[in-house]
């Protein structure tokens, strides 16, 4: 019985060979961008899941309410201490480990080693990630080491472990184990282990691991410097809500005094390590996070997708029934059983699905380094073949599709009653248009939705990549800062300064510690002089030169600019005298934060601010105009600029002309290397680094341009189809009324306007609908797009026109056919 269904379904796909292309590349190219889109969401969804103990870990969040201006802020990082007093006061804590980022504790610096040759290998480490870490991070995490011994490799100070990529970096082929690198060209740093490449499903990625024992011992008793992320193991069983009770009197134990020194409250929590990823947008997170919602709009492609290509096969089937309307009346009359037509034609809608879904599988595995090269991650590969969830959805999407959708035509087909057929009194009924009217309109509500979330979308990545950003980026190139220093660095900044300003094609260089595009690594509390604490707010600190708004392009709002004599020595003496000569300047942010009616009014007025563990007093001698430090996904962060005198530098801008760049970047690689010999020459162009920020939002807006795309093209496949047999359908009645003198445009578009009445109401469901979800999309935005009329009249009109184009050549056959050849066969 199944070999003979199977036979007949093979005849009945040769047969209409047409509409069985189209509801097979719909189905497959369906199906392949609903796996795809599953890969990439379960891939998202396992980041740190590869751990051991993954449900036991935890990190400590920390909640502080600073006052009438900030409101309560939780960071992801906390006080150094935290977590070994945690280990020491909580039974339910099993282990711990705390990480910190070098930059905050060690600043830049460049390591070099001198290899058996007598060649110096040297490398600027600021675009690794390196971190501070305790010894126990190794096991808390699962860090392989392939040389090495883990008990042992982070216990001594200033040992450190390094990835495999970064060792064959600085040591090729040699062992690395007990060799000696140097940190700066005069700290010495012992390599003591070797780790494999972390997975990039990882929220704490890095390169290399200090030793936390190099900071000393401070670190188990201070208190005040909330910039280390604490790791918790909890015992197997513990509940986390048990140790989150305790924490109120351990605050209050351990920061009680300073809170109520300084006029604030902290509140600490308990955050799952396999949360941070997508549900962790904390201040001070330790990596770029991606967005739980965006993988809920990328599920919503995947089933609108699936659903269009499901909505095109039943249409176009139960459109062909009253072609196979003969045929079950004759089986019928032969004695056919109902139950055995069900079963043929369920086994039709199987086989048109498992050859859908055997075609996808095959575009899948072809498809695997491009796809993986287009998001730059290792999504796909063929053992996702060998993974049972894999499975379970290709089973799903099998019976959705071979079942499920198959149902309902075939139910239409084995119902026919044979004395109507065989009296060729047989037509469709107005239940079944109707079906097949309501599945149009849904076809037309989706596309219309994901046309329009596709243009919301790349407007606003439009809009936040082409905004003033307040400084000028395009003509800025950034050298990293020399790091292997002596007590005359500064006379050859200086120096080199001068060296670069030779060069015609150079117009200014400014020195800073950090650039534009990413979070300052400094912030802290700040308030007027005459405050109290309890009014003191958060604010950025900034450590620019003189030439930093000339050369960066930032417009002065009042006051003055920085001059050389303003710089001062912002020691780790406590100085809350209000005569020191300490100048400061502000950016407009900062000065509403801080509460001045005006930019002019802050001009001249003093601040206090804290630095390191000690409060500083500052004059204001300037306001300058907002930019952007990071995306515009950010708000404008306030700012206070500071004008060091000891040795700050962490990059060289250089303001350049568009002319002869490579003869210029090759002059100042010169230059460099002649002064600072044993630092490595690294540039990059500021514009470039800036938009490295938008590589997930670009990355969201391909992946759903992409799919969003591969779901209007099924359904204008679909439309095709069923336009085709529409137009067919129609032949008599338009013939008819040709000879009855109705003229050819008339007859030309009579089947394109009942499908535009199906997009008017399709835009009536899908306008409100994408509104109401885009909305809630660009409020993660700072800066967003405003929505206009045009967002949502275009995808109207593109759907409009895909109807109409899908139709069209179907309906100007009809129009051409002669009716009295036709109808003499009626």
């Amino acid at each position: 019985m199944i070999q003979n269904y199977l036979k007949l379904a093979w005849r009945n796909l040769i047969k209409n060979k047409v509409y069985s292309l189209i509801n097979i590349g719909g189905l497959a190219i369906g199906v392949t961008a609903y796996l795809l889109i599953i890969q990439y969401v379960n891939f998202e969804s396992s980041y740190d899941t590869y751990h051991s103990h993954i449900d036991d870990l935890y990190r400590v969040t920390l909640s502080t309410d600073l006052g009438s201006y900030d409101g309560i802020e939780t960071a992801a990082a906390t006080h150094p201490a935290v977590a070994s007093a945690m280990k020491k006061d909580f039974p339910e804590v099993e282990s711990f480990a705390r990480v910190v980022d070098k930059e905050i504790m060690l600043g830049s610096f460049v390591l070099s080693y001198r290899n058996k040759q007598g060649n110096l290998i040297k490398s600027n480490v600021n675009n690794d990630m390196i971190y501070l870490a305790d010894s126990t991070i190794l096991d808390l995490f699962k860090i392989n080491l392939v040389k090495g011994n883990p008990k042992t490799a982070l216990k001594d100070k200033r040992s450190v472990i390094l990835s495999t990529k970064m060792a064959t970096r600085f040591f090729g082929n040699e062992n690395p184990i007990n060799k000696t690198l140097m940190a700066n060209g005069d700290v010495p740093v012992n390599v003591t282990g070797v780790f494999e490449e972390l997975p990039e499903n990882t929220h704490l990625k890095f390169d290399m691991l200090v030793s936390f024992s190099t900071l000393g011992p401070w670190t188990e008793t201070t208190w005040n410097w909330p910039e280390f992320y604490n790791y918790l193991r909890l015992k197997p069983g513990t509940d986390p809500a048990i140790v989150e009770a305790k924490f109120p009197e351990f605050v209050k134990k351990y920061l009680g005094e300073l809170m109520q020194e300084h006029s604030y409250r902290a509140e600490m929590g308990l955050q799952p390590v396999k949360d941070i990823h997508l549900k962790s947008h904390l201040a001070n997170e330790i990596s770029v996070n991606n967005n739980e919602k965006t993988l809920n709009f990328l599920w919503l492609i995947a089933i609108f997708v699936i659903l269009i290509a499901l909505m095109n096969f039943i249409n176009l089937s139960t459109a062909k029934s009253t072609e196979r309307a003969l045929e079950v009346g004759l089986k019928k009359v032969v004695g056919i059983k109902k139950g055995a037509l069900i079963g043929q034609f369920l086994t039709e809608s199987l086989v048109i699905n498992c050859i859908a879904i055997i075609m996808a599988i095959i575009l899948i595995s072809i498809i695997i380094k491009p796809f993986n090269d287009f998001l730059g991650l290792p999504i796909l590969s063929m053992n996702m073949w060998l993974t049972p969830s894999v499975w379970g959805h290709i089973i799903v999407l099998l019976l959705l599709g071979g079942v499920l959708a198959g149902i309902y035509p075939t139910f239409v087909l084995s119902s026919f009653k044979p004395i109507q057929v065989l009296k060729g009194k047989f037509d469709q009924s107005g239940k079944g248009a109707f079906i097949r009217k309501v599945l149009v309109v849904s076809q037309f509500t989706i596309s219309i939705t994901l046309i329009a979330g596709t243009y919301i979308m790349y407007s606003q990545f439009t809009y936040m990549q082409n905004q003033d950003l307040g400084f000028d980026a395009k003509h800025n190139l950034v050298v990293n800062a020399p790091m292997v220093i002596d007590s005359t660095i500064t006379d050859k900044l200086e120096v080199f300064k001068g060296e670069l300003l030779k060069n015609p094609n150079i117009n200014i260089v400014t020195v800073t510690k950090d650039v534009p595009g990413k979070k300052n690594a400094w912030y802290n509390t700040t308030r007027q002089v005459h405050e109290e604490r309890e009014a003191s707010v958060i604010c950025n600190q900034f450590l620019i030169d003189h030439d930093f708004m000339e050369t960066y392009q930032v417009k002065l709002l009042a006051g003055r600019n920085f001059r050389k004599e303003d710089h001062s020595f912002y020691g780790f003496r406590g100085d809350l005298d209000l005569n020191v000569p300490h100048r400061v300047m502000l950016n407009r942010a900062a000065v509403g934060l801080l509460g001045f009616s005006s930019v002019e009014e802050a001009v001249n007025k003093k601040i206090t601010f804290q630095l390191g563990p000690q409060d500083r007093t500052a004059e204001v001698i300037g306001v300058m105009e907002n930019y952007h430090q990071q995306s515009l996904q950010n708000d404008y962060d306030p700012t206070v600029f500071l004008y060091p005198e000891y040795y700050y530098a962490g990059f060289l801008t250089l303001n350049i002309n568009a002319v002869n760049i490579e003869s210029t970047i090759h002059d100042i690689e010169k230059k460099y290397e002649a002064l600072f010999p044993q630092d490595p020459y690294n540039y990059f162009f500021l514009d470039e680094h800036f938009n490295k920020q938008y590589k997930a939002d670009r990355k969201f807006g391909q992946l759903f341009i992409l799919f969003a795309t591969l779901g209007i093209f099924i359904a204008a496949l679909g439309l095709f189809g069923l336009g085709s047999y529409m137009a067919m359908r129609r032949t008599k009645e338009l013939c008819v009324r040709k000879v009855l003198g109705a003229s050819k445009p008339h007859v030309l578009f009579l089947i394109p306007k009942s499908l535009l009445v199906l997009v008017v109401v399709s835009g009536l469901i899908a306008i409100p609908i994408t509104y109401l979800t885009a909305t809630e999309w660009l409020s993660n935005y700072a800066f967003r797009v405003s929505m206009n009329p045009f967002m949502f009249i275009v995808p109207m009109v593109l759907v409009t026109a895909v109807a109409l184009l899908s139709v069209l050549p179907e309906s100007l056959k009809v129009t051409l056919v002669k009716p009295a050849n036709y109808l003499r066969n009626e």
